[in-house]
């Protein structure tokens, strides 16, 4: 399959902040991937639950998130789950440093599969090669794309660019590892159809709020959300098929298994919004009932409500 370089932000690349982020970054991977990850996980989970509880404005966002998903649960379950869900982003910064020492033969002692189903899913979806991924930010996503690649099923991912460009690049060398390449957002539509074109997975993520006229308020626990008709739209044009999958952790450990639904077949082609909404709809009730089941593993720190209920 033809490789593609992903279209260039215009963000700045040079400046003493933008150096200085970098710079700290690097620093910080450096001394976690010099430390045993067994051991530099926890620490890390547990420096970053405790710091972003502390973020008040993070900490609201994301109770109010779980109380309005959550409406039968106490305040102190929620604080839990806010609280592991930033713990799971300590995890994934952690084993992001360690993502060079992933290889084909060992993969598979770190990555399973959820059920008989999710991985019967999964390998189809590889073996077919024609594929939307409907994924998110959940569980480790970056380990989800260096599985997949290293499974032999590598994607290319949608990607907004960081505010910084230098340690945008960093972050897409890192991706690319396991040969997981990046289309960014800006040009998402064209590349991603030119990519479907050649066989290609395309994960695209739709568990964040959709601005403006870019989407739709669709049900997600209950509550409208606006929502991307991006992947139906690509799906019904392409005339492939679209799966959920994420990566989910067992427990708090260094334990991931893949976690996907039956594809849903692309809308026929038309001009019909209906069949758009339909598959939309289809897809946010399948990653909420993922998020149900492990819901501390989603970032709930996001503001995904903002139409009113």
């Amino acid at each position: 399959m033809t490789q593609m370089s992903p279209h260039r932000h215009h963000a700045p690349t040079t400046g003493i902040r933008v150096d200085a982020e970098l710079a700290a970054l690097k620093g910080i991977l450096r001394l976690i991937h010099a430390l045993p990850l067994d051991r530099v996980r926890g620490v890390a989970g547990a420096v970053v639950a405790s710091g972003g509880m502390a973020i008040s404005r993070l900490r609201r966002v994301g109770l109010s998130n779980l109380e309005k998903a959550f409406p039968e649960k106490d305040r102190a379950w929620c604080e839990d789950m806010l609280r592991a869900s930033f713990r799971q982003l300590g995890f994934m910064a952690a084993e992001l440093a360690h993502f060079d020492a992933l290889t084909q033969d060992n993969i598979g002692d770190i990555v399973g599969f959820e059920s008989v189903e999710s991985e019967r899913a999964f390998r189809e979806m590889a073996e077919r090669r024609e594929a939307i991924i409907a994924t998110g930010h959940f569980g480790n996503w970056e380990l989800f794309g260096q599985a997949a690649g290293l499974m032999g099923a590598p994607i290319h991912i949608v990607h907004r660019p960081l505010k910084n460009a230098r340690v945008d690049d960093l972050l897409t060398a890192v991706r690319g590892l396991a040969g997981t390449k990046v289309v960014y957002k800006h040009a998402a539509a064209r590349d991603i159809l030119r990519l479907l074109r050649k066989g290609a997975l395309v994960a695209v993520p739709i568990d964040q709020h959709a601005p403006g006229g870019s989407g739709v308020p669709v049900p997600f626990f209950g509550r409208p959300a606006n929502t991307t008709l991006g992947p139906a739209r690509l799906a019904q044009i392409a005339q492939v098929p679209i799966q959920v999958a994420v990566l989910a952790r067992i427990g708090n450990t260094e334990k991931h298994r893949i976690v996907s639904r039956p594809p849903i077949p692309p809308p026929k082609r038309g001009k019909d919004p209906a069949a758009l909404l339909e598959v939309t709809t289809q897809l946010n009730a399948q990653f909420e009932s993922i998020v149900r089941e492990y819901p501390e593993q989603w970032l709930w720190m996001h503001r995904r409500w903002r139409v009113p209920a």
